[in-house]
């Protein structure tokens, strides 16, 4: 039985798989990877991301990085993720494959977001050390649903904030989801993604206004404006777990 969060999140993903012509050739022009011989399998699919099987509206963390890179063929571990979205395509929308997408995408980011570099640098710190739930109890998303491409070299950076910006304005913006999953705070590895940063236009929803926390990918460093600058994680840490209890209790 599909729950009602999970239909809706189930809504937005098949929006994302079936991502419009017009919009993959602005992706490919901003830098995003191509699909083709020679090119790593999966590139012509777009990435919705994941929604835990014990995750909560309401009380549930939405968690979201900038974009996928495109691996190296040899290097690539989505296989699961490709043969999922491709058999959904193909299915076509029933509670059956619905499903079936659901579970799959499940068994993936359950297997393989542990060995993620990005879910390891921070993520998991603040979910499992100061929030206490795991990654059942979590959604995922880019803000961006391609990937960049291996090609970018040196220019990747640029890439990403172009292909980030490009999305969220109009293909999959933030607030839809948000609105259909309703987290109760939204923990973004992108220091100019969070609210009031030049990406997302807004994080709200018709209905829903998260917590929104920001930091910087690789550092961990926040965007708060204090006489030292920016925070470690482990100083703006505590106060987001504070802000996300007091939020779930209601205050």
């Amino acid at each position: 039985m599909i729950s009602e969060v999970e239909a809706r999140w189930l809504d937005y993903a098949w929006a994302v798989v079936n991502c419009p012509d017009y919009h993959r050739r602005k992706c490919v022009a901003d830098g995003a990877a191509v699909p083709g011989p020679g090119r790593t399998d999966g590139n012509d699919l777009r990435w919705p991301g994941y929604i835990g099987r014990n995750y909560v509206p309401g009380h549930s963390i939405l968690c979201v990085g900038a974009v996928h890179r495109e691996p190296n063929p040899e290097e690539e571990t989505a296989h699961g993720l490709i043969a999922s979205a491709r058999h959904w395509l193909a299915e076509g929308r029933s509670e059956t494959s619905d499903h079936e997408y659901l579970e799959s995408v499940r068994e993936q980011y359950e297997q393989n977001l542990p060995r993620w570099s990005r879910w390891n640098r921070h993520f998991r710190t603040l979910i499992v050390n100061y929030l206490g739930a795991d990654i059942t109890e979590i959604a995922w998303t880019n803000l961006a649903k391609c990937r960049v491409s291996i090609d970018r070299g040196a220019t990747v950076r640029q890439a990403e904030q172009k292909l980030t910006r490009l999305c969220q304005a109009e293909f999959a913006p933030m607030a839809d989801l948000v609105e259909k999953i309703e987290p109760v705070a939204c923990l973004v590895s992108v220091l100019h993604g969070g609210r009031g940063g030049s990406i997302v236009d807004a994080w709200d929803g018709e209905t829903v206004r998260p917590l929104v926390y920001s930091w910087q990918g690789q550092s961990g460093h926040d965007r708060h404006n204090t006489v030292s600058g920016a925070r470690r994680l482990e100083e703006w840490a505590p106060e987001m777990a504070e802000a996300v209890r007091r939020r779930r209790e209601g205050h």
